[in-house]
């Protein structure tokens, strides 16, 4: 927390009547935009290779609080977009590695298993 009150004050001394527009938009952002219900929201992680809200966090280091009510209320669409876009990137690394796998005939994960040092 202390490091989070030095970068306010920090990011404070530096404040420009620019800014008022940015600090609008994250209220805006997480009280008026539709946000990614809980139902999509663990789709999204069950995509990503995992059963739960709260397992997803655990493996990213959120804190257990943050990962349940993500669960419970869903999530900010601008947090929403980050996990959709990493949802996406596994996707076309599946079907990159499966295009891989037909064109060569060798399973990337024994590729790799080959590759490792004793």
């Amino acid at each position: 927390m202390a490091n989070n009150l030095e970068l306010f004050a920090r990011n404070s001394l530096q404040f420009r009547p620019s800014d008022i527009r940015l600090m609008l938009e994250r209220v805006h952002s997480h009280l008026v935009k539709p946000r990614m219900s809980s139902e999509e929201l663990l789709d999204v992680v069950k995509g990503l290779g995992f059963e739960t809200v709260e397992a997803f966090g655990e493996h990213i280091g959120l804190e257990a609080r943050t990962a349940e009510s993500w669960a419970r209320y869903g999530l900010s669409r601008d947090a929403a977009q980050l996990l959709l876009a990493l949802l996406n990137y596994r996707h076309r690394l599946l079907d990159a590695m499966d295009d891989f796998e037909k064109t060569t005939q060798i399973p990337l994960d024994g590729f790799f298993e080959a590759q490792k040092l004793p």
